[in-house]
């Protein structure tokens, strides 16, 4: 359906442009505004909340005009932890509903609402961090004293095999994961000064707990830091390094599963009334144990078993909590394989366990990051009572790989149902907004962004190589609401097709880096930790047509129009519609990633030429 041309004006979220107050303390009451075109023809707007299960209908007054913009607002008071709002507008020809998703005439179920939380405690020191992704083994060997060597153990069938830092991984069928090049805590400790230069100030670092393999995903100890490693004292030490640099320290466990040779499982195994055989699920027909994707080596954990959670995270000494803790004092835990913690059949308990997790953490440490990793849709989980986050596959890294380079996941495998296609770029605004739609916005200003991981092809593999096009890549994951992450070795041109590839050993010979590639990360960098527009603003889609994306981005202080271009062919002349920003004729354009400057006139931008991969960063005086 087709609408008037003023419903492109409305715009709100829960940002600080939009609500006097985002995050509120029960008891408060708070302004709630609405942009709308000055001409619109509207005769009233009501904000329709959902309050103690009821709607409840308050009436928004027009205030006074500005050029360009008219703003709506009315009085909130917020008496319970979360309400639901959306906006019905008056229009001569009938109402209008806008909602988080969009405006419609047609009304549509609560969970396209705005949400404004209460009492929430939000983690808001990543909205201002970069974090650097880190696979330990595979970063730089500090203490070579501590390396595995050949034959040092075997473990289903395979051994350890000691290799040179520049060769490539073993496939898994080789190797076993078990091939080792001696990256090291030590190893990120003596490289803290290369991070400070890049202009990170948060370590998100692969498990570093006691285990087999390379990976470390297959624990032995949730409470001793792998020897290989460099043991308790190494995390010690880098802990005291990083918070002398400002760093934060995010740290990866597996609460899903163990490895097959934790003393946990090992116990259960000889003995069905062992204090830990509650821990696993037990199939007494087959004699077997559940695992993580009918893989041996990681024996899947049972929730069902409150003495689990005791020791996972509800007791005092409990691993979670016992990592937060002094010398350690991490600052954010990443949940591995979180979509399938706590479910198996009629064990469904996810919601349950991160909700309790949540309350005990954020007791201990009320700015402690949790985050879950979820390449399926994770919204139902950040909803503000359990994590604060998931690793936003779906809402921005699988769309972005897509739009760059026609990769999707199941590529990898060459499974029959893989898309090779380049997203469209008005599926991928699509994709965005509808995730965005599906979370409060608070929430989205924390989601953790990348572009690749060590689960994925490196985004140079997907760009073909064009380190134009990760260029661009890297403009909108430091442009886009949540907090951005690098993956090592990403801003030195660093390549690797799926898994271990994408895990090989970080280049530190200078004369191989991509200097003008790291150069341009390091600006954006900075860009990313200056500018409160991408720190906190609003997210409004401005344009989304052939191979150019263009969104705004809007804080209480600055306003930056953010333009990617990803076609092959240069674009000659671009123009692009503002008349629904608020922005007014005369006002000036300038990028900050080149000498261009623009002028709006008759409510629009106009680019002469646009280059391949070429991103504008456009901030408005």
């Amino acid at each position: 359906m087709k609408y008037p041309a003023w419903t492109a004006s409305l715009h709100h979220d829960t940002s600080e442009l939009y609500v006097s107050n985002p995050l509120p303390q029960i008891g408060d009451t708070v302004t709630i505004r609405l942009r709308i075109a000055p001409d619109a023809p509207i005769k009233r707007i009501f904000i329709r909340a959902m309050i103690d299960g009821e709607f409840q209908m308050v009436a928004m007054k027009r205030q006074k005009r500005q050029p360009g913009r008219q703003f709506w607002s009315a009085k909130l008071a917020v008496h319970q932890s979360r309400i639901d709002y959306r906006f019905k507008i008056m229009a001569d020809e009938g109402a209008y509903y806008y909602s988080a998703v969009g405006v419609s005439r047609a009304d549509s179920p609560d969970f396209d609402s705005f949400v404004l939380l209460a009492d929430y405690d939000a983690p808001l020191w990543v909205r201002d961090h970069v974090f650097y992704q880190i696979f330990p083994d595979r970063f730089y060997n500090g203490d070579p004293s501590n390396d595995v060597q050949d034959g040092e153990y075997t473990a289903r069938g395979h051994t350890t095999i000691k290799r040179e830092w520049g060769e490539k991984p073993y496939p898994w069928k080789q190797a076993g994961s078990m091939d080792f090049f001696g990256g090291d805590l030590a190893g990120i400790t003596q490289k803290l000064n290369y991070l400070d230069d890049l202009g990170i100030n948060a370590l998100y670092l692969c498990p570093i707990f006691k285990a087999e393999t390379n990976h470390r995903y297959d624990v032995l100890d949730f409470y001793s830091v792998d020897p290989h490693l460099g043991g308790n004292e190494g995390l010690a030490e880098l802990r005291a390094a990083t918070q002398q640099h400002g760093i934060k320290l995010m740290m990866d466990i597996t609460p899903n599963h163990i490895s097959y040779n934790h003393p946990w499982f090992t116990a259960a195994q000889a003995d069905q009334q062992a204090v830990t055989a509650e821990y696993f699920y037990y199939n007494e027909d087959t004699g077997s144990y559940e695992t993580w994707l009918g893989v041996p080596l990681l024996i899947k954990l049972n929730y069902g078993s409150q003495k689990l959670r005791e020791t996972m995270y509800l007791g005092k000494d409990a691993v979670l909590r016992y990592w937060l803790k002094t010398p350690y004092c991490i600052d954010a835990w990443r949940l591995d394989v979180a979509n399938m913690t706590g479910n198996r059949g009629h064990h469904q308990l996810d919601h349950t366990v991160w909700r309790e997790m949540r309350q005990v953490l954020k007791q201990d440490k009320p700015d402690v990051y949790l985050l879950g990793e979820y390449f399926q849709d994770g919204t139902m989980h950040i909803q503000g009572d359990e994590l604060d986050a998931t690793m936003n596959y779906q809402g921005f890294n699988m769309s972005m790989r897509r739009w760059l380079g026609g990769e999707d996941l199941a590529g990898h495998d060459q499974q029959p149902y893989a898309d090779a296609n380049l997203l469209p770029s008005e599926a991928m605004a699509e994709q965005w907004i509808r995730f965005l739609g599906a979370i409060p916005y608070q929430v989205a200003l924390q989601q953790f962004n990348q572009l690749d991981s060590h689960d994925t092809t490196r985004i140079l593999h997907v760009c073909g190589g064009d380190t134009m096009l990760v260029q661009l890549g890297l403009v909108f994951l430091i442009a886009f609401p949540g907090t951005p992450c690098i993956y090592y070795g990403t801003e030195i041109g660093m390549d690797g097709f799926k898994d271990p590839d994408n895990r090989r050993t970080m280049i530190w010979e200078e004369e191989n880096w991509d200097v003008e590639l790291l150069t341009f990360t390091r600006q954006l960098i900075m860009i990313r930790k200056s500018f409160p527009a991408l720190q906190v603003g609003s997210f409004q889609l401005l344009y989304a047509e052939g191979d150019l994306i263009a969104f705004l981005r809007e804080s209480t202080k600055q306003r930056i129009i953010v333009i990617g271009y990803r076609g092959a062919e240069d674009l000659a002349i671009i123009e692009i519609d503002l008349s629904h920003t608020g922005l007014t004729d005369g006002c000036v354009l300038k990028d900050t990633l080149s000498p261009f400057t623009t002028t709006i006139e008759q409510q629009r931008i106009r680019i002469p030429e646009l280059k391949h991969g070429q991103a504008l960063l456009l901030i408005v005086s």
